[in-house]
Formats: structure tokens, C-alpha cells, sequence
């Protein structure tokens, strides 16, 4: 497929404030990424910063493949990467920030959640899995309209043609209203309802779908410690002396097997289960959209 020869929507041919994509992004993210390796570092284990941010950013590899499925370009004022060339249906321009924006979107999203979740359980009693059904739509709609919004309005990207009603920008891109928006409410909630909200307490459900409780066993009432708190607090003060004390510390089992194998599995497990459900969530359905609705661009091979 000849990516280069595909013409540039007028509308994305001179995008307003590209280094916001081609300097902050990139430069945020590995700040951000940077920091959260370095805890996990000091800390000797996998914290749930850097499980989310890293396998956020691996799956972006697929992104491209989705972006044809929904009809769906980049302008090409961005810097690119060519890694992607090899796959048989991608877009045309592969900007040089998606890995970034990635690991950035979807942890930032799913922290949002998780803590409006937790409002929500307070306020209610309500169940964590019934706080997430609840906020799932407007919540998505919210952030993805008006990421996607300021993006089409700047000329960044945009659908085109868009599959459903859309929202056009006069002489800069369009974004679609329903479609992929509503399939958007799907994948993002669930991946942050799976993770959990941090801290880490015990496993969540991608650890346990995997069985790693085996390798585990509850902590004795007897033995659970508490961190060093600040006055006022209703835990109960007791010594920790490193970054590796203060996560153990939090969690309600002890590990049986060596830790370094407990955590790579767990390591293991995330990303099983980010690149899975995101192809089957997200990706299948985006093509077999396109693949159905038989619409077509001019814009995309």
C-alpha cells in the first residue's frame, strides 16, 4: 500500500501548535515515565504508575491499525516514526507522539476515574464495578470530546469520512459524535476497573485471572504493620525504613515464591491482558466497522 501518495485533508495541512505534540508530549512523557521507573526502582517492585503507563504505551503499536478502521488520519506537519510500516493496514503518517500520549491518556483517564469512583462509593455505598458503570459514559464522553474537539478545531486530526453523525470545524477537521466515541466508553473503563485504584492493597483482577494467588498467602492479622502516618490519622504508626517496606507494608498477603518471579508475573499478567482486550474491544470492532459499512476515503489507502 502506497501511504505516501494519500492526499492531506485541506483542513490538516498547516495544524495550529504542533509542538504540543512534538515536544511537550514526548517530553512530558518520559519525564513522567522516568519518574515512575525510578519508584519502581527504589521500591524493588511494580508499582501501579508504572504497570498502567508502561502497558498503556505498548499497546499503542495498534492505534495505527484503528485509525484505518475509523477512517481516522493525522496531519502530517507532526513528526513521524516508521516503525509501523510493516503492517498491511495502518494510516498514512504515524506521528512521533502517539507512544507518549498513550501512556499519558489512558493512566490519566483511569486515575480520574478510579478517584471519581471512590466519591461516588462514599457518597453512596455503592460498589466500585456500579460506580464505574455509572460514570463510564459521561466521563468518557467528556474526556474524549473534548480532547478530540480541541484536536479537530487545531487541525490536528480528523475522521474523515466520519462513520455517524459529526461535529466539523470550518476549514480544520471534524470528529465523530457516536461512533467511535460510544465504543470508547467500553475498554477504558474496564482496563481501570480491572487495575483497581491504587494503592496496591492485594491483587486485582488481571492477577487473579492468572491465578497468581498461589503464590501468595494471606498476612497473618497478627503481622500486618501500617505505615508511619501524620498526626490525626486513624492508622496506627509503625517503623518502615525504605521504599520497599512502605509498598510491602500496604499489601494484605506475603509472596511465597522468589519476589523477583512473583513480580514479572505480574508484570506478565497486565501485559496479557492490555494488548488482548484492547484488539478484542477496541480494534476487531473498529474494522469490521469499516468492513460493514463499506464507506471509504480518499484520505486513507
Amino acid at each position: 500500500m502506497n501511504h505516501a501518495a494519500a492526499p492531506t485533508p485541506p483542513g490538516l495541512v498547516d495544524p495550529s501548535y504542533t509542538w504540543v505534540f512534538d515536544w511537550a508530549f514526548p517530553i512530558l512523557g518520559t519525564v513522567i515515565i522516568a519518574l515512575a521507573i525510578l519508584d519502581t526502582v527504589r521500591r524493588r517492585r511494580f508499582t501501579w504508575a508504572f504497570l498502567f503507563l508502561i502497558n498503556s504505551l505498548l499497546v499503542y503499536w495498534m492505534e495505527t491499525v484503528g485509525d484505518w478502521g475509523q477512517h481516522l488520519i493525522y496531519s502530517p506537519a507532526f513528526a513521524q516514526h516508521h516503525l509501523l510500516a510493516w503492517l498491511p493496514l495502518k494510516t498514512p503518517n504515524d506521528p512521533l507522539f502517539m507512544p507518549f500520549s498513550y501512556a499519558i491518556y489512558w493512566t490519566v483517564h483511569a486515575a480520574a476515574l478510579l478517584y471519581l469512583g471512590q466519591l461516588l462509593m462514599k457518597r453512596f455505598n455503592w460498589s466500585m464495578l456500579k460506580a464505574v458503570l455509572v460514570l463510564a459514559i459521561p466521563v468518557n464522553y467528556v474526556w474524549d470530546m473534548l480532547f478530540e474537539g480541541i484536536a479537530a478545531a487545531m487541525g490536528w486530526w480528523t475522521y474523515d469520512p466520519g462513520i455517524g453523525p459529526v461535529l466539523a470545524f470550518e476549514g480544520k477537521g471534524q470528529v465523530t459524535l457516536l461512533w467511535t466515541v460510544g465504543l470508547m466508553c467500553v475498554w477504558p473503563n474496564l482496563i481501570a476497573y480491572w487495575a483497581g485504584k491504587p494503592p496496591i492493597h492485594g491483587l486485582n483482577h488481571f492477577e487473579r485471572f492468572f491465578g497468581l494467588q498461589r503464590f501468595t498467602r494471606p498476612k497473618p492479622i497478627g503481622e500486618l504493620p501500617t505505615l508511619a502516618v501524620p498526626p490525626g490519622s486513624t492508622l496506627v504508626a509503625s517503623k518502615v525504613n525504605t521504599k520497599q517496606q512502605e509498598f510491602d507494608v500496604r499489601l494484605n498477603y506475603e509472596v511465597v515464591i522468589p519476589r523477583w518471579k512473583f513480580e514479572l508475573a505480574r508484570l506478565g499478567a497486565w501485559f496479557v491482558v492490555f494488548q488482548v482486550s484492547f484488539l478484542v474491544l477496541l480494534i476487531v470492532p473498529l474494522l469490521l466497522m469499516r468492513v460493514l459499512t463499506g464507506s471509504d476515503s480518499i484520505y486513507i489507502p
